[in-house]
């Protein structure tokens, strides 16, 4: 189950962060973040025949605002000035320069986030490539999760400027008349807020796979050492015979050869059968059982041994070998 958590965060962590760099490119390219419609006196209107009120339409973004002049339908734009050499100084009759004073009070958040993001997306991919260096990937949802933050913070204040320069003209005057100022917002808002949310769900999906790594190579390094200490135990008593190892086995080996009373003598198998075909009167002595040789015996050397076999074969008689071979 932790592999499986582990190859999941691996797909879902970049493929969030590409999603969330993808919102916050729309979000600082497009220009729709509002649009908005105010009812402009018509310094015409004499009480008959024109109409009191004309509209003036606005499209704002991050970098453009685009307006038509009221009554008219042509639109036109220009470039919203970061560094304007005036103070914004509010117009109770026309609202229009309010989006731009809230956009530039709110741009500073929405830059540093996409520096956050871009070092978050960078982090992110190192810390998959190299194994090694899996910290990065914490550092990663550490940018992703600031990232996000500074977009809420830079939208708060954007709505926040934005209605207190026009927040007189969105009630209406009366039941019979609506507000004189109307708004809504566009994609590029919408993508704004998705950004927010990918943000934080790329982070929270890091750390978490940080988190499992690390469970992971713990439970590895524990698992390691337990089995170091069984290979150590296994040496101290449970010697391997076939592969011995060390100066420690080779000193038990020749104490053990040192201690044997037939030095001599080999280890393995005793030879029941040594190939030697056997006579007719062999064949019957092996009836006969005859007494096991002792240890002193069977420590001596091939010309020794046949010696005592026939000093020992002088003990049996002729008449004992004749009553016990059958006719």
């Amino acid at each position: 189950m932790p592999w499986f958590t582990v190859r999941l965060l691996r797909v879902l962590t970049p493929l969030t962060a590409v999603m969330s760099l993808v919102a916050q490119g729309i979000m600082l390219c497009s220009n729709a973040w509002i649009h908005t419609e105010e009812l402009i006196q018509n310094p015409l209107y004499n009480g008959t025949g024109d109409t009191e009120f004309l509209s003036k339409y606005t499209i704002s973004g991050l970098w453009r605002l685009c307006y038509n002049d009221p009554g008219k339908n042509n639109m036109r734009c220009f470039d919203i000035d970061y560094f304007p050499k005036e103070d914004y100084s509010p117009d109770p009759n026309d609202s229009t320069m309010a989006i731009p004073y809230a956009m530039k009070r709110a741009a500073t958040f929405l830059f540093m986030s996409s520096i956050a993001l871009l070092i978050g997306e960078m982090l992110c991919f190192c810390g998959h490539m190299i194994r090694r260096r899996r910290i990065l990937t914490f550092a990663a949802g550490v940018a992703f999760i600031l990232s996000g933050l500074l977009v809420l913070m830079g939208v708060v204040i954007y709505i926040s400027s934005f209605k207190a320069e026009v927040g007189n003209k969105l009630q209406p005057k009366s039941s019979f008349q609506g507000p004189i100022f109307k708004y809504r917002y566009g994609y590029t808002f919408a993508f704004t807020i998705a950004s927010i949310l990918i943000c934080e769900l790329s982070g929270t999906f890091s750390l978490y796979l940080y988190i499992q790594w690390y469970k992971l190579d713990s439970k590895k390094y524990v698992e390691r050492l337990k089995y170091e200490e069984f290979l150590q135990s296994g040496e101290d008593h449970i010697p391997c015979r076939r592969h011995p190892r060390g100066p420690r086995n080779s000193r038990t080996r020749d104490t053990s050869r040192e201690a044997s009373p037939c030095p001599s003598t080999s280890r393995g198998r005793r030879n029941t059968n040594p190939g030697i075909p056997l006579s007719e009167s062999m064949k019957d002595l092996a009836y006969y059982n005859f007494p096991p040789f002792s240890r002193d015996t069977t420590c001596y050397t091939v010309s020794t041994t046949a010696d005592i076999n026939r000093e020992y074969s002088r003990e049996f008689s002729f008449e004992t070998l004749r009553r016990t071979t059958p006719v």
